[in-house]
């Protein structure tokens, strides 16, 4: 009997290769479990690019933002012109309104006056007293009310009153007290000092707005009725 030795190599045949390699290839190693095909991607859209404004667009914009801010800027300064003006119109028209205001009611008071002024009975009809008389006679009214003021301007206007009726004034247009008294003194010189001091007590409750005293009435009348009963003997 013959003895195979371990060490020596045994070539199989072929029936033997194929049954070697149908073993070996029965493994579990050589088995890989089936492996899920991915999902498709899905590709995600792209962002669409911003667009750049051109620049004329630019150019355009700015002008349009410039043309209104000009426009409110022309608006906010007529409305501040307007309220200058108005402002100014009103200033300049109330010193008038005063003036108006002031000279209507004087003439109130004149006509109010002359409504309650006696009147004498002449040959056909009452006849209202006027000039001289009627500023006389609303003085000495005033004079016994009290009303010193009102007594004194009402006693030296028909102090010059006097003097204009027969003339003896030369004209002039808007003449103050004291160039009324003026004029008096040279007409009458002996009664000049008087006649001034008349005038500034005039002055003195017509723009000093002094209250008046019986004082001041007593001097203008003491100078009305002197040149009064003067010009009284020069008429006769």
């Amino acid at each position: 009997m013959s003895v195979i030795r371990a060490d020596v190599p045994v070539t199989p045949d072929k029936q033997q290769a194929q049954q070697l390699a149908q073993q070996e290839l029965s493994q579990g190693k050589y088995h890989l479990a089936p492996t899920t095909p991915p999902p498709p991607t899905t590709a995600s859209p792209s962002p669409s690019p911003t667009p750049t404004p051109s620049p004329t667009a630019t150019a355009a914009a700015a002008h349009h933002s410039s043309s209104d801010l000009t426009t409110l800027l022309v608006v906010v300064l007529i409305v501040i012109f307007g309220i200058v003006l108005l402002l100014i119109l009103r200033k300049l028209g109330k010193p008038r309104r005063d003036a108006k205001d002031k000279k209507s009611e004087k003439d109130k008071g004149t006509e109010t006056r002359k409504s309650k002024a006696p009147k004498h009975l002449g040959a056909a009809a009452e006849r209202p007293l006027t000039g001289a008389a009627l500023h006389r006679h609303n003085a000495e009214q005033a004079a016994r009310g009290g009303d010193w003021q009102e007594a004194i301007r009402e006693r030296f206007r028909a102090t010059i009153a006097v003097l204009d009726e027969r003339a003896l004034l030369p004209e002039r247009r808007d003449r103050t007290a004291d160039e009324a008294a003026w004029d008096a003194g040279l007409v009458l010189p002996e009664h000049s000092a008087a006649l001034l001091d008349a005038a500034q007590a005039f002055d003195e409750v017509e723009y000093g707005e002094y209250l008046g005293t019986p004082e001041g009435y007593s001097v203008i009348s003491a100078v009305d009725e002197a040149v009064s009963t003067r010009e009284q003997a020069v008429g006769r």
